[in-house]
């Protein structure tokens, strides 16, 4: 089985939508998979219709009580993915785990039983350096990367480069496993030449498909649906269903 860790240390790069997307084509590929949100934001859970506040057992209690395993916290979807899910009581959850022993690795505890269940687990986690991206980063066999067809977000990637070789201290095996382009709107000349570069900068490791920009991406979290079933037919929806194919291929499941 593969845990992917979907991180890149800046916002609005399609992180949350790469996460959901992937994970519902990678299911309907018949996989069996697990979403988890550790994002505070809750953006993940909220994207496949579920109210944070209404929700009893998220991925905080599993945090505080890793030797249980996260099945107690999982719920089933509509999509055919299961979730482990985010709600507001994460926001404060940073001071409550500050003091904690061993605090980077209670997720890599807390999923042990999760790994034998599942052909993918997919980890949705902030955007920022903190005790929740690490615990997401321990515990992932890689890292995919959303990095957004921009120069701000290019010049994220060493950010995140050197929290991976930090993380490495307590992970080893821990890389990026695959770069996937995302937002490019093929009308600006800007758009072609950073993708040129992530792909002279990165070469195999970055995935052929490209994400669009595609306005049908940005409403379909807030109407509590995957792009797959809120616009099937769309081009974003074509564009991560090209890369779950690649994300199965290049994983072998």
């Amino acid at each position: 089985m593969t845990v992917l860790a979907v991180a890149m240390q800046k916002g609005g790069v399609g992180k949350t939508t790469t996460t959901l997307s992937v994970g519902v084509e990678l299911a309907q590929l018949g996989a069996r998979v697990l979403l988890i949100d550790i994002d505070p934001q809750s953006n993940l859970t909220q994207a496949l219709g579920h109210d944070p506040t209404a929700i009893e057992n998220s991925v905080y209690e599993v945090l505080l009580n890793p030797t249980h395993g996260s099945g107690f916290a999982t719920i089933t979807t509509d999509y055919g993915v299961d979730l482990v899910p985010a709600t507001l009581a994460l926001a404060g959850a940073e001071l409550t785990l500050a003091g904690r022993f061993g605090r980077e690795l209670l997720l890599r505890t807390a999923l042990q039983d999760a790994r034998r269940t599942y052909d993918y687990i997919l980890i949705d986690s902030p955007p920022s350096l903190g005790v929740f991206t690490v615990n997401a980063l321990t515990a992932a066999d890689s890292v995919l990367v959303p990095l957004q067809a921009h120069v701000f977000a290019l010049k994220a990637m060493p950010q995140l480069e050197e929290t991976i070789q930090i993380v490495r201290q307590l992970n080893p095996s821990l890389r990026i496993g695959g770069v996937a382009v995302t937002m490019v709107d093929r009308r600006t000349s800007v758009n072609a030449v950073v993708e040129d570069t992530i792909r002279r900068q990165y070469g195999d490791v970055v995935f052929k498909t490209v994400i669009p920009f595609n306005v049908k991406l940005v409403e379909s979290p807030a109407a509590g649906q995957p792009i797959s079933v809120y616009a099937a037919d769309s081009s974003g929806a074509r564009a991560y269903r090209d890369l779950a194919q690649e994300v199965a291929a290049r994983y072998g499941k």
